[in-house]
């Protein structure tokens, strides 16, 4: 009935009132359809959002909703809702029913939010001070961003075990998809550096980990060169940004540092910029803040793996120096050994250890929320 109302009668606008403010944001209905562009409604109400493909999703207050560009329904947290018209994409913006903001968000998250139909308002109410989330225990809002290693015409390492042509691009975008979606459903924040195969810069993986951002963590799966007894080698390792200390620290750095060969109009003279940015950090505490997110994320991840933890390392990698925040690198195999390689092409193993890492930043995160009731921010936290 109010969907047949709003066809009849469809606003204008609509206004958002959060304790940050008050936005207007403008009503679309170009599609014949009252629809509204997620960008706006995303800036108003702070959500994280991500387009992948046909399907667009959101999380907000802990909750996630999964939209399917062409169809009327959205799910959240295995509910679904339908909806007077579908979710599309015009002029590279995905625009959303009007409806899912009247109805489904209030309807899902009736404690947080409250919707009035007569002034086409809908009001965030303010959640009680420090409350802490049920599921972590965290009372502040926190950012990851999670960066899947390679793609695009840079494959990785070609997965000497991996099953049905895949490879190392392929593992760490499926994880990272996955750790994405377990950081939301625990009501973190967290974005990708790429979601679909395409080829990031290494300089711009870790940039994108500045101002709204507290934690950057690269996923990359392992290797051994032939003639070192690859079969026998496995297990899981957590790297922070310091000068390697062994030689296999240094072959690990050197292996995914040769993926700017693949960049354009890059060289591999660049990497002498690592020693550089590594002495101009080094007092810099989020250095010490990486080797103890580093930490914690291993032991949860290391439990996880069929082949162990091989411990937290060391080196030199391209792709963390230019992180501002605390920042880590998960090599979470080998894939030259086949029972590793088994287990991070299943559907189980990935699931594994993306759950793993997402337990580790948690932990960490706790940790630095104690930290800030008796000492200024390091920066991490808003």
């Amino acid at each position: 009935m109010i969907g047949l109302l709003w066809l009849l009668t469809v606003p204008s606008q609509v206004v958002i009132s959060t304790p940050r403010g008050v936005t207007t944001v403008p009503v679309t209905t170009e599609r014949g359809s009252a629809a509204l562009a997620a960008p706006l409604v995303t800036e108003a109400l702070h959500l994280t959002t991500t387009l992948d493909g046909s399907e667009a999703t959101i999380g907000v207050g802990g909750a996630v909703f999964v939209f399917q560009l062409g169809a009327p329904f959205v799910r959240a947290d295995g509910v679904v809702f339908a909806l007077v018209c579908a979710p599309y994409l015009a002029r590279d913006t995905v625009f959303l029913p009007l409806d899912w903001l009247a109805v489904s968000l209030p309807r899902a998250l009736g404690s947080r939010y409250r919707w009035d139909p007569g002034g086409a308002r809908l009001e965030e109410l303010a959640p009680p001070v420090l409350s802490a989330n049920l599921l972590t225990g965290l009372r502040l809002p926190h950012a990851i961003v999670i960066d899947p290693g390679h793609g695009g015409v840079d494959p990785g390492n070609p997965g000497l075990y991996f099953p049905g042509g895949l490879v190392e691009k392929d593992i760490t975008l499926t994880i990272g998809k996955l750790l994405r979606a377990e950081l939301m459903r625990r009501g973190l924040s967290a974005r990708l550096t790429r979601t679909s195969d395409t080829l990031i810069d290494l300089a711009d993986r870790g940039a994108s980990c500045s101002v709204e951002c507290d934690l950057f963590v690269s996923i990359h799966v392992n290797a051994m060169p032939a003639g070192r007894r690859r079969d026998q080698t496995s297990g899981v390792e957590t790297y922070f940004l310091s000068d390697a200390k062994t030689e296999d620290q240094k072959r690990v750095a050197k292996m995914e540092n040769e993926a700017i060969r693949f960049e354009t109009g890059a060289s591999g003279a660049a990497t002498g910029d690592v020693g550089f940015i590594l002495r101009d950090l080094q007092s810099n505490e989020y250095l010490r803040e990486s080797a103890r997110l580093a930490e914690l994320v291993q032991a949860d991840v290391g439990a996880a793996h069929p082949g162990g933890g091989r411990g937290v390392q060391q080196a030199a990698f391209m792709v963390l120096t230019t992180a501002r925040r605390p920042a880590i690198l998960v090599e979470a195999g080998f894939a030259t050994n086949r029972d590793d390689a088994a287990f991070l092409a299943s559907a189980l193993g990935a699931h594994k250890i993306a759950s793993a890492i997402a337990t580790g930043i948690v932990a960490y995160l706790r940790e630095f929320e104690r930290k800030l009731t008796v000492a200024a921010p390091i920066g991490g936290g808003r």
